[in-house]
């Protein structure tokens, strides 16, 4: 969906878009927690809005792994990233945690 939505991030198909969306998955199930832990003091700092910066090198770390996904920008990142990290949230507050 978020390919849909922002020019710049382009996805092959239907099978490339769950192969990104599997990529992020894991990618954030195995590293976030190592992330957020090493940057909490930033996190702190800025409210929690350093969790977008961790969204996105995730992103972009998913952008390099597969071929059929490509980011052409940063500013295409960067609303990329807010656009998941709000509809990630939007979610966990309609199914609970």
């Amino acid at each position: 969906m978020v390919a849909k939505l922002v020019p710049g991030i382009t996805v092959k198909n239907y099978g490339a878009a769950i192969a990104v969306a599997c990529t992020y998955s894991i990618l954030s199930w195995l590293f976030k927690g190592i992330l957020v832990f090493l940057s909490f003091p930033l996190i702190l700092v800025t409210f929690g809005l350093f969790h977008l910066v961790l969204n996105a090198f995730l992103l972009w770390v998913t952008d390099k792994i597969l071929d059929s996904f490509e980011i052409s920008s940063l500013g295409a990142l960067m609303i990329g990233t807010l656009a998941l990290t709000l509809g990630g949230t939007l979610v966990t507050l309609l199914l609970g945690n």
